[in-house]
């Protein structure tokens, strides 16, 4: 990512932060206004949502800096840490809004002021999806895999915010009518369906940072270079090869060990780097989201161990 990228990346990272300080204090202090435990969940969501921004931004940091002794390949596998600390955490607030939620409704329900709640639902689900649509659009731009997560919260926040609207604001007309009785259930039942409207965004932040932390091979990455490899096998006459890859975050790690004829008539090693830079160049990627490695042996021996990438699915 090149500086103005990096510098966009962490304005947005920086404003995203501010407003959701802006969510977490509103929700909170209209949620015990209110006596609502939505509105609430939906505050406290917010304040560790923005120490997750702040994780973020410090990732961010990170990765624009060169390798050092302690991290020689760099500092790209922070990103999906954060990515699993921010699914982690919204999948415990899932659990909790659902047990909440039937507790709640065991308990008898409880009485709240649907009119502070409706108010508060309103203003706060127009911010959260201008913020995520102005967010979403600024990003198809500078790529940044960090914004694009983080926007899932905002996601997340925008759509608790309509949920909200409309169960508070048809509990608040509903008052008005013979079924005024049924107010006491609203608000644990809007915690039973946020819970499990929720689950889908944090599966989407949770899958993929795991499958980074424990090391899946992207299976794209995989068959792109695999087709690129396979043109240079054609062209040069390599006996074989093996290709191992990786992602984390951005960053793409690409391995691959090219097996030659011992006879193979290379004069030099400055022709073997050239060869190096034509694969580089097919295979693609800004030279800072990518770390690769090309080496050639005529001996198997000095090789990755082959093996079926499609097992693994």
């Amino acid at each position: 990512m090149n500086m103005g990228a990096k510098r966009s990346e962490k304005r947005l990272l920086i404003l995203s932060a501010a407003m959701m300080g802006l969510v977490a204090v509103g929700g909170t202090v209209t949620g015990i206004l209110s006596n609502s435990q939505a509105i609430l969940l939906d505050g406290i969501f917010s304040f560790v949502a923005i120490i997750i921004k702040v994780l973020m931004m410090v990732t961010s940091e990170l990765t624009q800096r060169e390798s050092s002794k302690r991290f020689q390949f760099g500092y790209w596998q922070c990103e999906p840490v954060v990515m699993f600390l921010e699914g982690t955490f919204t999948l415990l607030v899932v659990v909790y809004a659902f047990y909440a939620g039937i507790a709640g409704l065991l308990d008898g329900g409880h009485s709240m002021s649907f009119g502070i709640a409706t108010y508060y639902a309103a203003f706060f689900a127009l911010l959260d999806w201008f913020f995520y649509f102005y967010v979403r659009r600024t990003n198809k731009n500078i790529q940044s895999y960090l914004v694009h997560y983080d926007n899932v919260s905002w996601f997340v926040d925008a759509t608790l915010a309509s949920g909200l609207l409309l169960s508070f604001g048809f509990a608040w007309v509903m008052q008005y009518t013979r079924f005024a009785y049924l107010g006491i259930y609203v608000d644990s039942l809007i915690m039973i369906v946020l819970a499990i409207q929720m689950i889908p965004p944090a599966m989407k932040i949770l899958i993929p940072s795991v499958k980074q932390i424990l090391g899946v091979a992207p299976i794209e990455l995989h068959n792109h270079v695999q087709q690129v490899m396979d043109r240079f096998m054609e062209r040069y006459g390599f006996s074989d090869y093996v290709s191992s890859v990786q992602a984390y975050g951005r960053a793409k790690i690409i391995e691959i060990d090219i097996l030659l004829p011992r006879d193979y008539p290379i004069q030099n090693v400055a022709e073997l780097d050239r060869i190096r830079t034509e694969i580089d160049h097919s295979i693609g990627y800004p030279s800072y989201e990518k770390w690769l490695t090309i080496s050639f042996t005529t001996t198997k021996t000095w090789m990755a161990k082959d093996y079926e990438l499609g097992e693994a699915g």
